[in-house]
């Protein structure tokens, strides 16, 4: 009684007590192994009320599908780091507001560790399933992984299937009531599927849908497809106070849609390249890559400024730029059926416009800010894409490790900071590695941020710390 997916497994056995037709065995497994409820165990199961895990799956099949955010304004890499992030932020906050967000933690944790489908055991391990654009983040106790959203579904359905055959052989009228439920799983308000799918309250998602600001969904599926990039703009931008929403909604709506042929080319030798070898690696590392393939791939030479503004334009990319609300917004990227691909730089931001930047397209910021968009719209492209690089955003935490990591390789490679710091004799004091800095700001445009990271990079290969020094050359980097 198993029910198969390519790399998520639900392995459902017949109790070895005779009688006991609701009463079965249950391992999961991943990419053929066993990961739950015991590691590489494969014997070591759990025995479980089938019905409980129908339940489970058909009351929260919803946030199951469609939820992608957190439901607090934190931003942990992993769903089982959600407490310990909120912990961290209640020592600041009113004890009212505490109250109030820990139910909201307990409810996340109750829906998405699937190990709460079985309150009656007591002790068992977390099985977490969140849904991450494309993918879906699976996690246990000691690792995770990142797994198809339609495998993962599939693999979901199987098994609630699975369980309503033996429910309804086992005492078809008992069950029946359960088995329905099952069967409409899928139904529900528009209201309701978009603050699903986009994190928002059903009273501002109401208000959206009323005034015609996002599309209400036709159903599930086009919840669950999650294509539309406005919504998926209001999900990122969903932790902000609402007039903020309705202004970033308002930026990605300027972008039509425009031909992408070229980007779309590199965008698929990209994703490919890094799927293939470096599917597994670290996020900086994919970034690293992506933007050493680009620049491969427009015969771009490591020792002369790159003109970002010029690349992306020959991409294909509209680029527009304005002061606007919130100031904190630094960027966005968007890119789908109906919008883009665009970028829109924010001329309110300190980070796009300092004092003595002559032009937008001279600043170091906009050109790091309009680079680290460009990774988002290569490497995030293959699903509708609305990036909002703001402050308090709902952007998953590796998308910007990766895209703050390609930004500063596409600007200044690891190998061009290195050569220019060893031409410089190697400092490693703060005076002379703050002149090499100001070199490479000046003669490869990028912030002083970069400039210092690129720097630090080129020095561990060489397995030399110089962290801390640069820590005071660029503060806040």
């Amino acid at each position: 009684m198993t029910a198969i997916s390519p790399r998520l497994v639900f392995d459902l056995r017949p109790h070895e007590t005779r009688g006991r037709k609701t009463t079965c065995t249950l391992a999961i497994l991943v990419d053929g192994e066993a990961v739950w409820p015991v590691r590489g165990e494969e014997t070591a199961r759990l025995d479980i009320q089938i019905d409980d895990l129908l339940a489970h799956l058909t009351d929260y099949w919803k946030p199951l599908m469609l939820r992608q955010v957190y439901p607090i304004d934190v931003t942990p890499l992993r769903p089982s780091d959600l407490r310990r992030h909120a912990e961290l932020r209640w020592t600041g906050l009113p004890s009212a507001v505490v109250e109030l967000e820990e139910e909201a933690v307990s409810r996340f944790e109750r829906a998405h560790d699937i190990s709460h489908a079985f309150a009656g055991l007591y002790g068992l391990p977390a099985f977490w399933i969140l849904r991450a654009g494309p993918v879906v983040i699976i996690e246990t106790a000691d690792r995770h992984w990142r797994l198809p959203f339609d495998d993962v579904r599939r693999a979901l359905a199987l098994i609630g299937d699975r369980i309503c055959a033996l429910l309804a052989a086992a005492d078809l009228k008992r069950w029946e009531p359960a088995i329905d439920a099952w069967k409409d799983r899928n139904t529900g308000d528009a209201v309701g599927l978009l603050a699903w799918s986009t994190g928002l309250t059903k009273a501002l998602a109401g208000q959206l849908i009323q005034e015609a600001i996002l599309a209400a969904p036709r159903d599930f599926e086009d919840a669950a497809a999650d294509a539309d990039e406005l919504r998926i703009a209001a999900r990122m931008a969903g932790a902000l106070p609402p007039d903020q929403i309705y202004a970033i909604i308002g930026l990605a709506r300027q972008f039509p849609p425009r031909p992408s042929v070229t980007l779309r080319n590199l965008a698929a030798t990209c994703l490919d390249h890094v799927a293939r070898h470096y599917g597994h690696a670290a996020a900086f590392l994919q970034g690293e890559v992506a933007a050493q393939i680009l620049r491969n791939n427009l015969g771009l030479a490591t020792d002369k400024p790159v003109d970002v503004f010029d690349v992306a334009t020959t991409l294909g990319i509209e680029i527009r730029h304005a002061a606007a609300e919130p100031p904190t917004l630094d960027g966005l990227a968007i890119w789908g059926q109906h919008h883009g691909p665009g970028v829109f730089l924010n001329e309110a931001s300190g980070r796009i416009l300092r004092p003595g930047d002559s032009t937008l397209t001279a600043s170091p910021g906009a050109r790091v800010t309009l680079a680290h968009e460009l990774c988002h719209l290569l490497l995030d492209g293959d699903h509708a894409v609305s990036a909002v690089d703001v402050l308090k955003a709902r952007m998953p935490v590796t998308a910007e490790q990766r895209a703050k990591s390609f930004a500063g390789e596409f600007l200044l490679p690891t190998a061009t900071a290195g050569h220019h710091w060893g031409e410089a004799g190697h400092p490693v004091d703060r005076a002379g590695l703050t002149i090499v800095v100001e070199a490479l700001m000046t003669s490869y445009g990028v912030t002083r941020s970069v400039a210092a990271w690129k720097i630090e990079h080129a020095a561990r290969e060489r397995e030399i710390d110089l962290s801390a020094v640069l820590d005071a050359v660029a503060p806040r980097r």
